[in-house]
Formats: structure tokens, sequence, C-alpha cells
């Protein structure tokens, strides 16, 4: 299975899990949701930055975006929503003390 596929099915479940849409994705990720929904859908070759762009607005490493069997506790987590909700409300300082943070804990 290629990368690609992957990330898609990936990106499907998480949506799915957390009543989320496409462009709900897009907008908190800022990208293009043509673009989005190209790799939601596995037909676009996903662009490092792009990868970054999406694991940041889903608060998870690109890694596991990536990652074969995307973890079940990431998907049924019910906190996500509400954190990325939060964490998209803050400025880019604020945003960069919570990662210092959790890099901190990890």
């Amino acid at each position: 299975m290629e990368l690609k596929d992957i990330l898609a099915r990936n990106l499907t479940r998480v949506l799915e899990a957390h009543d989320m849409s496409a462009n709900d994705l897009a907008n908190r990720s800022g990208m293009a949701q043509k673009t989005l929904h190209s790799m939601v859908n596995g037909t676009h070759q996903c662009r490092i930055d792009n990868l970054d762009n999406v694991a940041k607005a889903l608060l998870v490493s690109p890694t596991t975006l990536v990652t074969p069997g995307l973890p079940t506790n990431l998907v049924m987590s019910r906190k996500l929503p509400r954190l990325m909700k939060k964490y998209s409300n803050l400025t880019a300082e604020q945003r960069d003390k919570v990662e210092e943070y959790i890099d901190s804990l990890i």
C-alpha cells in the first residue's frame, strides 16, 4: 500500500470518528480545500509541508498520520476536536509554549 493511501485511510478515519468534514480540517490547517480533499481521497501526492499542516491541525505527529493501522485511541478520543478548536484560537506565541510543554512531557 502506498503512503498516500495510508494517509487517506487515516485521515478518513479521524474525520469520521470526530464528525468532521474535510472542509473543517482544511480551515483548521489553513490549506486549500481542493488540496485537502485530494489527500483524503488518496489522489494527491502529499507534500511534506501539507502533511505537517494537517498534523498540527489535528495535534498529532506527521508520522502518526502515515502509520498503517492508525491507533484506535487517537481515532476514538472525543477530546481531540475540543483541543483542536482551543489550539486554533491561540496566538503563535501561545502555540509555541504549548508545543514546548508537550515536548517536555514526551
